[in-house]
């Protein structure tokens, strides 16, 4: 019972900043229609063209902005008021969300056009996310920092879980457009909880040069062993792992004949397990040490994604997308618990940048080439390949690391 007072009481404590609290309210929110939004999109994507290389495209072009923006977004984290930088990233998102429901419900929609628009919410994207993270330390301090993350990441992985299987029953009940216009109105709580916010922290005043700023996080990040092998980590996961999750809508048809529902379901065992790896990371996972989560579930994510690449029948692949969820959660999480552990609060919103480029910047090429191996050869013969490569590449890393770990 003490461990579970324990883990309540921990996510309980960044809900006594009242800002806070009416920003995760409406976060949690949004992260729901985002999820709905991805879904559909995905599948809307493979009905127009049937075409993996498509999909891998999707990823590539969603993921593009932030492979540009992310460190200079950083250093907006680090000097400029947040709350007009997320207000704009917010009706960023909107807009491309109404845009493509517009389209889609009128049966004018081309591929071009949903690939533009993923380009757009990949734009707010990256705007979002260092900004975000610096936002909430803002608003809950330094003491509930690690709290108040760990509620979010709750609430983006129950949003992950949670969004598929809505997504499944708009597409059913009211039609595939809906779920784009469900994201649009989503972005209007956080907006407005944004605004509201008043913080008594003055806004930061520097104005340094730009370039100057980027190259002084870059540096600040390499000169440090530990930032460093985990960014390292996170931009290998991003390249030869986080793809599965573009290529399997064809995974699905490909190896089971399904369709949207069964795609929508897929995707809601995936977010379950992420669900799962969120509440493990705030609980049991605390008493752990970090570098042994980060490295545990980054060796156990390869084989996983080979093994579901071999088409072991629907209910072992649902427990697969499970585990896959809640692996790729933990490294994600406690990478970025890790990476801020060692920066300095002045750092923090490159260091964050920094952090956001190799995870979401760099997707894009993994994207573009498996989703080309997949269009080539099939989208199982890619996640093998991708999984082989991911395994071999992250031994050698933690092999070449191993005399530079900070504790």
């Amino acid at each position: 019972m003490a461990f579970w007072l324990e883990w309540a009481e921990g996510l309980v404590l960044p809900l006594r900043h009242k800002y806070f609290r009416y920003f995760i309210l409406a976060q949690g929110f949004s992260l729901l229609g985002r999820w709905v939004h991805t879904t559909a999109q995905r599948w809307l994507l493979y009905e127009l063209t049937g075409s993996p290389a498509y999909l891998g495209l999707l990823g590539a072009l969603g993921s593009l902005p932030v492979l540009l923006l992310a460190l200079p977004a950083g250093v907006l984290a680090d000097h400029f008021p947040k709350k007009r930088v997320l207000a704009l990233a917010q009706i960023l998102a909107a807009l491309s969300a109404s845009l493509l429901f517009l389209l889609t419900y009128f049966h004018v929609v081309r591929p071009w056009q949903v690939l533009a628009l993923a380009f757009l919410m990949g734009t707010a994207v990256a705007l979002e996310f260092p900004v975000r993270n610096a936002f909430i330390y803002d608003l809950v301090g330094r003491k509930d920092l690690v709290s108040a993350l760990s509620l979010h990441s709750l609430a983006f992985n129950l949003s992950r879980f949670a969004g598929p299987a809505l997504a499944g029953a708009i597409m059913t009940s009211l039609g595939l457009a809906f779920c784009f216009l469900f994201n649009a109105f989503s972005y209007f709580p956080v907006t407005l909880a944004v605004l509201a916010t008043d913080l008594s922290q003055s806004p930061p005043t520097s104005r340094e040069n730009l370039f100057r700023a980027v190259k002084e996080g870059l540096s600040y990040a390499f000169r440090r062993p530990a930032i460093r092998g985990v960014l390292l980590l996170v931009a290998l996961v991003s390249v030869g792992l986080f793809p599965y999750a573009m290529l399997l809508p064809a995974l699905v048809r490909e190896l089971y004949a399904g369709g949207g529902r069964e795609f929508s379901l897929f995707m809601a065992a995936n977010g379950f397990g992420a669900l799962m790896g969120a509440l493990f990371a705030g609980t049991a996972g605390r008493h752990l040490p970090l570098p042994l989560l980060i490295r545990g579930a980054a060796l156990l994510l390869p084989p996983t994604i080979y093994l579901l690449a071999t088409g072991p029948g629907i209910r072992p692949s649902w427990a697969l997308l499970a585990l896959i969820g809640f692996l790729m959660v933990n490294i994600i999480m406690n990478s970025n618990a890790r990476v801020q552990g060692f920066c300095e609060d002045k750092m923090r919103g490159r260091v964050l940048g920094l952090f956001s480029w190799c995870f979401f910047g760099l997707f894009p090429l993994g994207s573009l080439f498996w989703g080309g191996v997949a269009e080539r050869w099939g989208s199982a013969t890619a996640l093998k390949a991708a999984a082989w490569v991911s395994f071999l590449s992250i031994g050698l890393l933690f092999w070449f690391g191993r005399n530079h770990d900070e504790n």
